[in-house]
């Protein structure tokens, strides 16, 4: 991102039910033809599917990307979209959904979303994590998978992933260790399920139920994540003598799933935090 304007998202105080507007042309929003300031200054932001997205100022979502396209209705400043079927703008126009909604909104007040540093788990809600991730530990490497814990077999792993193969009852790759650890919606539930949807492209460019923060801010039961996609790995407590922080991965057909110390680049890692909806 090129640009360092960020804000902080209030959800809406809306008790409930569908959002309002008619697709009418006599809606108006804000400026469509003003000079982008909100998703880059010449709107060719490229943002990761599943990205959500601020609405700075009331904004028109549109049938198509261009401003004299229908307008479905007008998203409300403090609303959150979703980026959805592609990364790059056309003509300053994102695709984005809106409570079912699906249409075109002007990157002009369109925001990422940045996590406030005061917004940390609690101390049980870091353990329960924690606790989650060292159920991992001693299980063989599963491409795709994340099963462990509950008397499971701990599984065998040969070869190079992703063409490596997995024999046993349970194991874990690490986005599926990191996706049952966090307990992400959409997960099947526990960690003697096998079952999610993520990838490390998912937590590393997306925001489902999780938001980037700063390196600075990490705390106990966040996870570095590769800058794309890569690996993902989750903070412990503690750091070794030379400076290394306390990691639970799986990382690996050679090594399985891992409780150490390891060095973690800041060129190749961010961090990433769970929604406090554990």
């Amino acid at each position: 991102m090129r640009h360092a304007r960020y804000m902080i998202l209030l959800l809406m105080a809306a008790c409930g039910g569908e959002p309002g507007g008619v697709a009418s042309q006599t809606l108006v929003g804000s400026d469509e033809s003003a000079e982008l300031r909100g998703l880059g200054p010449d709107g060719s932001t490229t943002v990761a599917l599943h990205t959500e997205l601020g609405v700075g100022a009331p904004i028109n979502l549109r049938e198509a990307p261009a401003p004299d396209a229908r307008i479905l209705m007008v998203l409300p400043q403090g609303a959150t979209v979703t980026v959805v079927e592609r990364t790059t703008p056309d003509k300053g126009y994102y695709r984005v959904e809106y409570f079912g909604r699906t249409g075109w909104a002007y990157g002009h007040h369109l925001e990422l979303a940045l996590v406030a540093t005061s917004s940390a788990l609690t101390d049980e809600q870091q353990e329960n994590i924690l606790e989650r991730a060292r159920r991992s530990v001693g299980y063989s490497y599963w491409w795709g998978g994340g099963r462990f814990g509950c008397d499971l077999g701990r599984g065998d792993c040969n070869g190079s992933c992703p063409g490596c193969t997995h024999v046993g009852e349970g194991g874990a790759d690490c986005s599926g260790m990191v996706a049952k650890a966090w307990a992400v919606p959409a997960s099947a539930p526990g960690t003697c399920v096998n079952g999610h949807p993520y990838s490390t492209g998912d937590f590393s460019g997306a925001s489902y139920h999780w938001r980037t923060i700063e390196r600075a801010n990490i705390a106990p039961a966040d996870a570095f994540v590769t800058r794309g996609s890569g690996h993902i790995m989750i903070r412990g407590r503690g750091v070794s003598s030379a400076g290394w922080p306390n990691i639970i991965e799986c990382s690996g057909c050679a090594a399985g799933c891992i409780h150490h110390y390891r060095a973690v680049s800041s060129d190749d890692y961010k961090v990433i935090r769970r929604d406090a909806e554990l």
